[in-house]
């Protein structure tokens, strides 16, 4: 856990926030292209579904034409009468048209391109899957009458269309409708020509419904896959940018928490280190203007510190200033601040404490590092320190409140040292 003073200091949550929003960007980023990739896909596979059904209706369209023109070119089939519906009655009307003829007492009658067309449609083999009709603006035979789609087609085709498509509901069911032009040649003059129809003109059209209901379900089974693989994918992105965020922002907090902390204590004693008792203190007296409650300080310095140094070295010199750290950290209130000042010297700031109150602490303090020997590589040394406190004065500026301080404890050493003047 980070030291909440530290936290007063340098806010160490900006960071993660930092990584957060722009991990949340990434991720956003990411998703918002995957869901592009899969709609894109979802749209394509639309497009070939429905290419695959317009090839089948012109695929259709052709055949029927080759169909047509076979017979055209026969000038029709003729089948035994018997095995039919009947005479065409259309048939009958057209000059120089035998409608009926008879071969070994056998009685035949004529099936042209447009009937032919017709009863092929109306087979049984294909009724539901497939339907195709011929048809026209002017028809010989009302059975043959356009429907809607095929009007609009009809009247797209005059205006020079050369094919018209269309989802339509037929019986209750959903077709997929492909409609071409026919065009007039010779063999259709001899049963047309009364209509006023010339060479190349565009007598009628041939219509195609393709039950479309399988399609449209593959369609929407693809959507629906596509949907959920898109919303697993996206999830799994999210999951695993979210995953590697906790743990890099975990790392980088413990990371962010040892350089705040070098930054911010003394690598010696793990105090606050002078600047950032000083920044902790101005904090203090801020609060403390505004709230109005006691604030104390203490200044100190461990007595023939030098000396100690001369006599037994440096290192044993930071061995003494770790252990009256180790007393500063384990007696003091959650609340109180201590920092090492600088060299021997400690600055301890303790918050809502009068003089009176700061100065039991801090002599409390001198009699347990007074009470026993310090324990060094040197052997046991019998330690003391010499402190001037003061509490803060309304409008008082920082540097003169620790002035104060500063002078009581030059107060303290001019008295013999090991004492606590206030």
């Amino acid at each position: 856990m980070t030291d909440p003073h530290i936290s007063r200091v340098l806010d160490i949550d900006s960071s993660r926030r930092f990584v957060l929003k722009y991990l949340g960007l990434i991720a956003l980023l990411v998703s918002i292209v995957i869901a592009s990739l899969f709609f894109a896909f979802n749209i394509n596979a639309s497009k070939t579904y429905l290419q695959q059904l317009h090839e089948y209706g012109k695929t259709f369209f052709d055949e029927i034409v080759v169909t047509r023109s076979w017979v055209a070119k026969h000038g029709g089939v003729y089948v035994p009468l018997d095995t039919t519906d009947g005479i065409n009655p259309y048939l009958q009307r057209i000059e120089g048209i035998q409608a009926v003829m008879t071969c070994n007492n056998r009685d035949y009658t004529l099936k042209n391109p447009a009937l032919v067309t017709r009863e092929l449609s109306e087979s049984p083999s294909h009724r539901e899957r497939l339907q195709y009709k011929i048809t026209s603006l002017k028809t010989l035979n009302p059975s043959n009458a356009p429907d809607t789609f095929e009007i609009e087609s009809l009247h797209a085709f005059e205006q020079g269309q050369t094919e018209h498509t269309k989802f339509d509901i037929l019986d209750g069911k959903l077709y997929y409708r492909y409609m071409a032009p026919l065009m007039t040649d010779d063999t259709c003059l001899k049963c047309h020509a009364q209509q006023g129809y010339k060479r190349g003109d565009i007598r009628g059209g041939i219509a195609v419904s393709i039950l479309a209901e399988d399609f449209n379900k593959k369609i929407s089974e693809s959507r629906f896959y596509m949907v959920v693989s898109g919303i697993g994918v996206v999830a799994l992105v999210i999951f695993s940018i979210m995953y590697i965020s906790r743990h890099f922002i975990r790392d980088l907090q413990k990371a962010q928490t040892v350089l705040t902390n070098v930054a911010l204590t003394d690598f010696l004693t793990g105090l606050y280190n002078r600047f950032t008792g000083i920044r902790l203190l101005s904090q203090e007296i801020a609060r403390c203007q505004r709230s109005h409650d006691a604030l104390s300080i203490a200044l100190f310095d461990l007595d023939h510190f030098k000396k100690v140094n001369d006599t037994y070295g440096h290192n044993v010199g930071d061995e003494v200033l770790v252990a009256l750290a180790s007393l500063l950290k384990k007696s003091v209130r959650t609340y109180d601040i201590g920092c090492r000042y600088g060299g021997e010297e400690f600055l301890f700031i303790m918050p809502q404490t009068s003089l009176e109150h700061a100065s039991m602490i801090t002599n409390r303090l001198l009699e347990e590092l007074t009470s026993a020997p310090v324990i060094t590589s040197a052997g046991p040394l019998s330690i003391s320190f010499s402190a001037g406190i003061a509490q803060y004065m309304p409008d008082e500026r920082l540097e003169e409140f620790i002035a104060r301080a500063d002078t009581l404890l030059y107060e303290a050493k001019a008295k013999n040292r090991n004492q606590v003047c206030s």
